[in-house]
């Protein structure tokens, strides 16, 4: 949405709003941003002399309908959900000209296009703006709205408490559930949106009815971004990058970035995040973080464990040394007793028994598993465990079937029964099907 400074720049010397009052309340002070739908500005409140950002539709675009509910449409999605990570809507009114504005609060930072110009993010910064996005996606998502324009552009970042916050903007192209008249299409016609570079198959192909897995795509493909520096799929063109989305298979994030040490759980995550059919998914954005953030220890666990246990031996110690109520207490006479004579030691005698040695703990081997072509998914005894390449731990000698699927490629089962540190290799073979249909191309 944010044109680069020197267009703005260039831009606001012509434009005509600066200066000007909108809506009798907002005075206009300068041009921060460019965008297809409209231009942004900073305006004050004349009254509250509090500063806002504000929206303005294009000149001549506010009369044309599918504009102005466009617009409507990125005001309603905002103000419906109440969260941290959503930019927050004041207002929309017009002006006396006939414009059409949204007041929006104004964010200070930048957006995460910008960030990503400078390169790859640290795996921790990453993650965190990835969850803090799966955040506020799942709000919408609770809400029955969809994104559908997911992109680094539309994820503005701010400092709060020393810390980078996400600001969700841009629902423009959001598609609300309507309980009366079910998911109708965006458009009368059967138009792609979204950006292509983030676009998800579905929509690629021209499908109108989509759910909110089109953004846990979109969101796999910025992770894959962030983390590796690149997108995972480009093109010279639009119809290029349509047809990648919709029938390639991206390259795992650790072959594309081998310094960035990428965990094997972020990566399955995201590889899983970015299958071409939404049922292969995560079922929701919240189950996309989990699986972003990885296995954890509970805190309570690592914190309490201890102190409990040397609370348990006190009061063990207590229990044993404490006197009974009702119990006389008092000391008992002592009374001799003869020693114990002590067995003599013969060289017959048998040593005292001593306590059995606790079963050895399992011994496990390491196998590494690739495929060709790699990214293939691995299932261990039907539980997934990552995509290719990937190194598992099994249990020596025990037998465990393994199996490898990818989308447009015959399943391959093999069953193991390692007893050392191996290698397996598959080749996988290609599905004979017929061509998929034609990318629609409208824009």
């Amino acid at each position: 949405m944010i044109a680069n400074g020197k267009m703005v720049e260039e831009a606001a010397n012509h434009d005509p709003l600066i200066g000007a009052t909108l809506g009798g309340l907002y005075r206009v002070e300068r041009l921060i941003g460019i965008g297809g739908m409209g231009r942004v500005y900073q305006a004050t409140h004349t009254l509250l002399g509090k500063d806002y950002a504000i929206k303005v539709l294009p000149e001549g675009r506010a009369d044309k309908p599918e504009a102005a509910e466009r617009l409507l449409r990125e005001a309603r999605s905002a103000t419906k959900v109440e969260h941290d990570h959503i930019v927050k809507v004041v207002n929309v009114d017009r002006d006396d000209e006939h414009r059409l504005f949204i007041v929006m609060e104004l964010l200070d930072g930048e957006n995460l296009a910008d960030r990503l110009d400078r390169g790859p993010l640290p795996l921790e910064d990453a993650v965190r703006i990835a969850t803090q996005t799966s955040d506020a996606l799942q709000a919408a998502h609770d809400a029955g709205i969809v994104h559908r324009d997911l992109k680094p552009e539309n994820i503005f970042i701010v400092q709060k408490h020393g810390a980078d916050c996400v600001k969700v903007l841009d629902f423009g192209i959001s598609k609300i559930k309507n309980p009366e008249h079910g998911d109708p299409k965006l458009t009368a016609t059967d138009q792609i949106v979204g950006t292509p570079l983030y676009i998800s198959p579905e929509l690629a192909r021209g499908i109108a009815h989509v759910d909110h897995r089109t953004d846990i795509y979109a969101l796999g493909v910025i992770v894959y971004e962030m983390i590796t520096g690149t997108p995972p799929f480009t093109g010279q063109n639009h119809f290029q990058l349509l047809y990648k989305h919709g029938n390639e298979a991206p390259d795992p994030p650790s072959q594309r970035s081998k310094k960035a040490n990428i965990p094997a759980h972020l990566e399955s995550a995201v590889l899983r995040a970015l299958e071409k059919n939404p049922d292969d998914r995560f079922s929701s954005m919240r189950e996309f973080c989990a699986a972003i953030e990885g296995p954890t220890v509970p805190r309570r666990a690592k914190t309490l464990g201890i102190p409990l246990l040397a609370a348990a031996v006190l009061a063990g110690a207590a229990f044993l040394v404490w006197p009974k109520p009702g119990v006389d207490t008092a000391p008992e006479p002592e009374v001799s007793a003869p020693a114990p004579v002590p067995a003599p030691l013969t060289e017959k005698s048998e040593p005292s028994a001593e306590p059995a040695d606790p079963e050895p703990a399992a011994q496990m081997v390491t196998v590494k598993l690739n495929s060709r072509p790699s990214g293939a998914l691995v299932a261990l005894n039907g539980q997934r465990r990552g995509r290719t390449p990937l190194a598992i731990e099994l249990e020596r000698g025990a037998e465990t079937t393994v199996r490898f699927s990818l989308q447009g490629y015959q399943p391959e089962r093999r069953r193991l029964s390692a007893v050392e540190d191996e290698e397996l290799r598959v080749r996988l073979k290609k599905k004979s099907r017929p061509p998929p249909p034609p990318i629609k191309t409208d824009f």
